[in-house]
């Protein structure tokens, strides 16, 4: 098991790549730091983080391999510390396990609740076959009255959903209190006012279900996974069992407009069937219409916007065996499960559940400069 000390960088060059044309373009150049990973003795499987304002990442947990205990843990981590430290700012009294992370707009003057920021986190009791117990599955909302104190403000049910994964709110001006979030199992985005506290089914899609004929186990009945929207309102999205990554246009009501889109299928350098070893997990897509895909279980992978070089969409992994970066002794992503853009949009984040080998280890926190 090999393990990158912190502050350990590590240039990673991709190939060249062709432009229009027939020309060369020169190889783009990312440089890949840990700036965090849990103690064995602590091992937190990270599954969602989110960067806040103040450049301090909040992070989801998702289980803990030993018997879950009702009450599950917020974390906060600060990167400008030496050594970064990360601690606990609210506890879910009635989760065991944490998903999706999405940012809410302060409440307003004279609603009765203070002008701190907001942000939302789904959560639920995780039982068999990675599936929340049923009737579980809520959004709380956490009021952060600094990026170390947060308290749960309020709780949303949203009931009949066992896999509530990825999670955003709507972009446009006076709608950001709406978020969607991606109903795993059900194939499904879910639609959560936390105005008036209602869930409700958004849409579904066949591009958004699982494919149990053609992958087994879990994985198969895994369909829409991880979620990002643009200001423009298209809504990306991961497929973990069809392994594609999708889009499609949405109104400030969260409902759909016109069809589901499949950008990319995306394809392992083996050419392997999908299964736990190439599983498509969180996303972002950065300013210029680049996706970056968390890749389980242990690479980077970037999908070039469609017509970037005159041609279709492309597919290229940053950091990780089976690619461009696969010489790289250094980082060793164990278990990539989400990205987030950072302020600057000069560089992302990419979390790890900490799974080596099998065993729970600790997840990481990686910054990768794009």
């Amino acid at each position: 098991m090999r393990l990158s000390p912190a502050g350990l960088l590590v240039l990673l060059t991709p190939l060249p790549v062709l432009a229009a044309g027939g020309g060369v373009r020169p190889p783009p150049r990312f440089t890949a730091t840990e700036i965090f990973s849990f103690p064995p003795s602590n091992p937190v499987f990270i599954e969602n983080l989110l960067v806040l304002p103040d450049d301090c990442i909040l992070l989801s947990n998702f289980v803990s391999f030993s018997p879950p205990k009702i009450g599950a843990a917020v974390h906060v981590l600060d990167p400008s510390t030496s050594p970064p430290a990360v601690q606990v700012i609210a506890t879910l009294v009635n989760a065991t396990s944490q998903t999706g992370l999405a940012k809410l707009p302060s409440s307003p003057p004279g609603s009765g609740s203070s002008a701190n920021k907001r942000y939302a986190i789904a959560a639920g009791i995780l039982g068999d076959n990675f599936e929340f117990v049923n009737n579980t599955a809520a959004i709380y909302i956490l009021d952060f009255a600094s990026t170390t104190a947060a308290t749960v403000e309020d709780v949303i049910p949203v009931p009949g959903v066992l896999n509530l994964n990825g999670l955003v709110s709507l972009p446009f001006p006076g709608r950001q209190h709406i978020l969607l979030a991606a109903d795993s199992r059900g194939g499904r985005i879910i639609k959560i006012d936390t105005d008036t506290k209602q869930a409700s089914v958004a849409f579904s899609d066949v591009l958004m279900s699982g494919d149990p004929e053609n992958v087994e186990g879990s994985l198969g009945i895994t369909g829409v996974n991880g979620l990002y929207i643009t200001q423009a309102g298209w809504l990306y999205f991961t497929n973990t069992a069809r392994g594609l990554l999708g889009k499609v246009k949405v109104d400030g009501n969260g409902n759909k407009v016109g069809a589901v889109q499949v950008v990319r299928e995306i394809t392992s350098p083996q050419q392997q069937p999908i299964g736990f070893a190439n599983a498509l997990d969180d996303l972002i897509v950065d300013r210029k219409g680049d996706a970056y895909i968390a890749w389980q279980d242990a690479s980077l992978v970037r999908v070039y916007r469609e017509n970037r070089f005159g041609g279709t969409t492309g597919q290229e992994i940053i950091l990780g065996p089976g690619g461009v970066s696969g010489d790289n002794e250094g980082i060793v992503l164990k278990t990539p499960t989400a990205v987030a853009l950072g302020n600057s949009g000069k560089e992302i984040y990419v979390a790890t559940g900490g799974i080596d080998g099998g065993n729970l280890t600790g997840g990481q926190v990686v910054r990768v400069s794009i």
